[in-house]
């Protein structure tokens, strides 16, 4: 069960963070298998959680490779494809919105009097 997550957390969670969250000292600071950028002197991030007694270590699962450098470089390798995407679907629905606008044009005229000739509105071709 989980009671609350800590969104923007910073990346070294210090003991006085930890300890100042508005619900009190987490019971747990977890880290899945996934590798991080250097850090100095090759710095455990998670030294305070670990002092604290509540780092835990998650092992590999499905979702490993995932991070949010993997996302973000899939969501920029798509983007043109997404844009064009876009695109193409902003040019249908205008030209949908033309033909729309046109029948509704036509439906209008006079139907009944040979107006609106050769669309199909049951007036006579000549």
């Amino acid at each position: 069960y989980i009671n609350a997550l800590v969104f923007s957390a910073p990346f070294v969670p210090s003991k006085a963070y930890l300890q100042s969250l508005p619900y009190g000292t987490p019971t747990a600071v977890y880290h899945g298998p996934t590798s991080f950028m250097p850090t100095p002197q090759q710095l455990d991030v998670y030294g305070d959680a670990k002092a604290l007694g509540i780092f835990r270590q998650i092992g590999a699962h499905e979702f490993a490779g995932v991070n949010a450098e993997d996302i973000v470089r899939r969501i920029l390798q798509n983007r043109k494809r997404y844009e064009e995407r876009q695109r193409n679907k902003g040019i249908k629905a205008s030209a949908e919105d033309e033909i729309r606008r046109g029948e509704e044009e036509g439906e209008g005229e006079g139907e009944g009097e040979g107006k609106g000739k050769g669309k199909g509105k049951g007036g006579a071709l000549n």
